[in-house]
């Protein structure tokens, strides 16, 4: 049974403490740590585990065998480095750091550490980029000859400081992110070249960002922006066209195959598990399935992670890439 330590309860926290309580098969929630003594006393009650204030006094006072690191933005960096020296196998929120000195930190800290890091970049394991990335292995329909991926959302009031550069990144480090990385995880790697258009607030801020991706002949487009009105549901789609077919994410959450010779083909991928936790998150699905596959790595000692440090640090310098063409 793997001894887990949780480092940050409010939001994707809560929703990370859901997803380590359905596996108690596996895992034992042994600590919790946040500074709303609250939040952390709910999720240590719910787990027989300890509860703590403070993330260093948890990594300082426990014998772990995975630590997740759920605090905000601008801390990811140090608790990563702190967390590495202590415990040996580490999953991190995205995005993994905000400035390129920490990127090379933390970099040289799994170097020095041998931690094994995987960074939550959910999208990876949502059922219908996943199947998606499948058909592009497999050659099934033929290469993608174009995309186009969009995510938009309400104003993220229930986050703290959500355009301050300095605490989040803003939408385009924080939201954006997710699509900026999994275009780099469906076309294995870089782009030739990106060219990058937003809109911005008074303080110069992005709120609406487009950037198009060239490998080779083709063009994949992602569209973010979080500064929709409150009403207005989130959203994430893609329509993909490859050489014999075109794959598509609605927004109500449908995936279909149109192939080159017509018809149409309805996926059978995993079912909603439905939650409500206060932030833009309704399926717990994704989030159990990344930390499944993590105590798998754990497990196996199959090191080929889907989501390692070094992957989270490009996509996170594409990402600051684009913000400086903008």
């Amino acid at each position: 049974m793997l001894k887990v330590g949780l480092i940050g309860c409010g939001g994707i926290g809560a929703v990370h403490a859901e997803c380590w309580l359905a596996m108690r098969d596996k895992v034992e929630l042994v600590a919790v740590a946040d500074m709303n003594e609250e939040r952390a006393q709910k999720y240590a009650d719910k787990a027989g585990g300890k509860m703590y204030r403070d993330g260093r006094d948890l990594l300082n006072n426990e014998e772990l065998d995975v630590i997740d690191i759920c605090v905000p933005t601008f801390l990811h960096a140090d608790y990563l480095e702190w967390a590495m020296e202590k415990v040996p196998n580490v999953i991190v929120e995205k995005p993994v750091c905000l400035k390129e000195e920490e990127a090379q930190r933390i970099l040289d800290a799994e170097k020095k550490t041998g931690a094994l890091v995987q960074v939550a970049h959910v999208v990876r394991f949502m059922d219908a980029y996943a199947y998606l990335k499948k058909l592009v292995e497999d050659g099934t329909y033929g290469k993608v000859v174009a995309g186009d991926f969009t995510r938009l959302s309400p104003r993220p009031t229930w986050m703290a400081g959500h355009d301050d550069m300095n605490r989040t990144g803003s939408m385009s480090l924080d939201m954006h992110i997710h699509d900026v990385d999994y275009i780099r995880y469906l076309m294995n790697g870089e782009p030739d070249s990106i060219h990058t258009q937003a809109v911005k607030d008074e303080n110069g801020i992005i709120q609406h960002i487009w950037t198009s991706f060239k490998y080779g002949n083709a063009v994949l487009m992602a569209e973010g922006s979080w500064n929709y009105t409150s009403g207005m549901p989130f959203a994430q789609t893609f329509r993909v066209r490859l050489e014999r077919a075109v794959v598509v994410l609605s927004e109500d959450g449908a995936l279909k195959v149109y192939p080159e010779q017509g018809g149409e083909i309805l996926p059978e991928i995993g079912a909603k598990e439905e939650m409500d936790m206060g932030i833009n998150v309704s399926d717990m699905g994704p989030y159990l399935n990344e930390i499944r596959y993590f105590i798998e790595i754990i497990e196996t000692q199959n090191l080929n992670s889907i989501v390692p440090l070094s992957e989270a640090i490009a996509s996170f310098r594409l990402a600051k890439k684009e913000m400086e063409l903008a």
